[in-house]
């Protein structure tokens, strides 16, 4: 039984590219005070939104392919993502400890990031690694749902079962208002749902209402009841606009700056809060832009010397003869690569072809 409604394959398209681009410049724009709360926790969403899509396509194409493996879907995912938050919270960490900052208390904000449970943690004041708490909620996804969308789709109307878990999510974040990963799950299971409809046909409309509809939850958020509950739920229709409308092809998305805008997000994302918070700019407008910009320089580093020359090795490593489920694959990858490419920073590189259904 074919694990996805339709015999179509997705590939890469450029203007999701852009979508996350559009996504991060949200996240940004909120933290600089140059939008007002919760517009982050609204960029934050079409994240979720984009990738509940894409690693629903990447499962179920892989499964209809034979190729499915649960232990090469995890390991792609660590080499995806680890090194990166790994750089990042190793550069921060070791800038406060010889600031004077204690061992313990380092540890103690480390930790939850390296281990991606900072959505679960106590709610405190904007820490220095505090964005990583959606990296907390996508991590704990991409662990659950591989398990659970066979079941999923082995039901009589998947799209019904789906319906109902997005608004079982909803309602708990309503009740609760936590950042643990059921509450959020509505915005990650819209994408999943978006992705079982069926080749996505182009509409022009698509892309301008899902556009007007993020613009008018970023105004009408700080004006509901509990900003940071409310403020993304509204917003998540409007992040499926755009997804849907991105994915055939969208003109404006797909442009090159925006595209590589895209290109860095992750990396833009990881390191724009510690040094908003390290020079006490947050929310600081004109103040923030010089942090902002050295974010942007240390996330093109990372994106072009660090992250994508591990993901080029660890596809090729994969050729070889030793199974690329094993754990020492993946620390065999790491282990070559990376001080090579550190080595390389600072040289021109020219940027690879992105790898399709990156999620």
């Amino acid at each position: 039984m074919s694990t996805t409604p339709a015999p179509w394959r997705l590939g890469h398209r450029p203007a999701l590219d852009g979508l996350r681009g559009v996504a991060v410049v949200i996240v940004v724009a909120d933290h600089t005070g140059y939008l007002p709360e919760p517009a982050g926790g609204i960029g934050v969403v079409v994240f979720f939104v984009l990738s509940g899509f894409l690693i629903t396509r990447m499962i179920g194409e892989s499964r209809d392919a034979g190729s499915w493996s649960l232990g090469a879907f995890v390991a792609n995912r660590f080499v995806r993502l680890f090194p990166a938050l790994a750089l990042m919270v190793t550069v921060v960490s070791a800038v406060l400890l010889v600031q004077g900052f204690p061992v313990e208390e380092m540890a103690d904000r480390a930790v939850p990031a390296l281990t991606y449970v900072q959505n679960m943690e106590p709610a405190t004041s904007f820490s220095v690694f505090g964005q990583t708490w959606s990296l907390g909620v996508e991590e704990q996804f991409y662990l659950a749902w591989p398990l659970v969308l066979p079941w999923v789709l082995g039901r009589a109307r998947p799209r019904i079962v789906l319906a109902v878990a997005i608004a079982a999510s909803a309602a708990a974040m309503i009740a609760s208002g936590r950042d643990w990963l059921p509450m959020h799950a509505y915005a990650l299971l819209a994408g999943c749902l978006l992705a079982l409809v069926g080749p996505l046909r182009p509409h022009a409309w698509l892309v301008p209402a899902g556009a007007l509809g993020l613009l008018v939850s970023i105004d009408l958020a700080p004006s509901l009841d509990r900003i940071y509950v409310y403020g993304p739920l509204v917003a998540t229709p409007a992040a499926v606009l755009l997804v849907a409308g991105a994915v055939p092809g969208d003109r404006m998305l797909a442009l090159a700056p925006l595209r590589f805008v895209g290109r860095i997000s992750y990396a833009v994302y990881l390191w724009h809060v510690p040094l908003l918070r390290l020079t006490g700019t947050t929310y600081g407008r004109a103040d923030a832009l010089l942090p902002i910009a050295v974010a942007v320089a240390l996330a093109i580093a990372s994106t072009l010397v660090v992250e994508e020359p591990l993901r080029r090795a660890w596809r090729a490593s994969r050729t070889t003869s030793q199974p690329a489920t094993h754990p020492t694959a993946v620390v065999r990858v790491v282990r070559a690569e990376l001080p090579g490419q550190v080595a390389l920073l600072g040289q021109h590189r020219s940027p690879p072809q992105q790898a399709p259904l990156e999620g």
